[in-house]
């Protein structure tokens, strides 16, 4: 049966591009090198395209484990609202400590500032996205801006400030993380995901306050940092609910714009994140901030 079809061109198609090299690192006890990677989505069609505002997705997995991709399938939601979307990766905590994971994701933001025009980026409009230890790492791209320590390796001349950040229950002070190590090990039995020991993994063997508080989001903040994006689920045995409230405290104290989204009996890593309502309140928090720029 033949059938001919009228169809209107009502949206963007978009594209994958995927297992791009943004920064080559030590490996194996400092003997090697391996490429860190990021799978991009893009417009199909980028010749004379505008510049878009940019997410950079930082997956989570208790700095032990990273997977760039699995997150990807949500992350259509703001590719097909007008976001080019990096997922990334970094070293994990086996394979260096911090602030080897803070470099890494700075260095994405880099590559992508000097390869704008590539991925039709918006160079001034680029937000960090992150959950959990990516939450973490968001965090700490959105306060560490001017913090020129962290800028490690290639694009030196590009910046890896961003202009906004959305923390899904990320750790941001880890001054703690000698008591929360406690809770965690007496919680084992009940939580068996993240081990009691991956913040001494994290900040390597005998950390003291010195290191803890060099990977505490909360220490950085300042007047100068973007508006952030802060969300956390009431039944989160994981990372404790005070996490984000000590976030939200600082970031008020300094007179930074941000939001807490507080999701009625989320656990970690609840599904409830990614429903419609969460997602749509992410999305308007980021247009609003691409629409004033």
């Amino acid at each position: 049966m033949r059938k001919q079809l009228h169809v209107e061109r009502k949206r963007e198609v978009l594209s994958l591009i995927p297992g791009i090299s943004f920064s080559c690192v030590p490996c194996w006890y400092n003997a090697s090198r391996r490429d860190l990677k990021m799978d991009v989505i893009v417009p199909k069609n980028r010749t004379a395209h505008s510049a878009c505002p940019a997410i950079v997705w930082i997956c989570g997995g208790a700095y032990r484990v990273v997977n760039r991709t699995v997150w990807l399938p949500e992350m259509m939601r703001f590719a097909r609202a007008g976001y080019v979307v990096a997922g990334i990766e970094y070293r994990t905590s086996n394979e260096a400590v911090f602030p080897a994971q803070l470099t890494d994701v700075k260095s994405a933001v880099r590559f992508l500032r000097a390869h704008a025009k590539a991925f039709c980026i918006d160079p001034d409009r680029i937000y960090a996205m992150g959950e959990s230890a990516g939450g973490t790492m968001a965090s700490l791209l959105g306060v560490t801006g001017g913090q020129k320590e962290f800028d490690q390796g290639d694009y030196p001349d590009q910046s890896s400030a961003v202009q906004g950040v959305v923390d899904y229950y990320g750790v941001v002070d880890l001054s703690g993380a000698s008591a929360e190590r406690d809770r965690m090990a007496a919680a084992a039995s009940q939580n068996n995901d993240v081990p009691y020991f991956a913040f001494e993994e994290f900040l390597g063997v005998g950390y003291g306050k010195a290191e803890a508080e060099k990977a505490s989001a909360v220490r950085y903040i300042s007047e100068q940092t973007p508006p952030f994006m802060i969300l956390h689920g009431t039944k989160d045995t994981v990372v404790p609910m005070a996490q984000s409230e000590a976030l939200y405290d600082a970031l008020q104290k300094k007179g930074v714009p941000c939001e807490f989204m507080v999701i009625e009996d989320a656990t970690h890593g609840d599904d409830l994140f990614y429903q419609d309502e969460t997602a749509d309140s992410v999305l308007n928090f980021l247009d609003s901030l691409s629409q004033n720029r």
